[in-house]
């Protein structure tokens, strides 16, 4: 078993672009405030892990790492986020739900 942490610089990009689109008049109000409450339960989650270590051979590591990149991927081109959002914000809820699933098989906390 091969233990490793995730991506926290990855997930803090998405956690500050999330709270970015939260204030950006081009979102609507209610998708405003779905980046804003996003934002804040992905922040909630980092805390968790920054200190845990997970084995990295697992589904959920996988599926949590390619949740990562792909939302940033979305998130840091504000046009395509902007022309999607309703997906955009379906794989931010996707990627929380991932990070919960990740989090409840750490193989430790530091």
């Amino acid at each position: 078993m091969a233990t490793a942490p995730i991506d926290t610089v990855t997930l803090t990009a998405i956690i500050n672009q999330c709270f970015s689109y939260a204030t950006d008049a081009r979102f609507s109000l209610a998708d405003q405030t779905t980046f804003l409450i996003e934002g804040k339960r992905l922040r909630g989650q980092l805390l968790n892990l920054l200190s845990a270590q997970f084995d990295n051979t697992t589904a959920p590591f996988a599926a949590a790492t390619a949740s990562l990149t792909a939302v940033n991927a979305t998130l840091s081109q504000s046009a395509t986020a902007l022309a999607n959002t309703a997906q955009t914000l379906n794989s931010i809820a996707t990627l929380v739900s991932n990070l919960d699933k990740l989090l409840a098989i750490a193989t430790s906390f530091v």
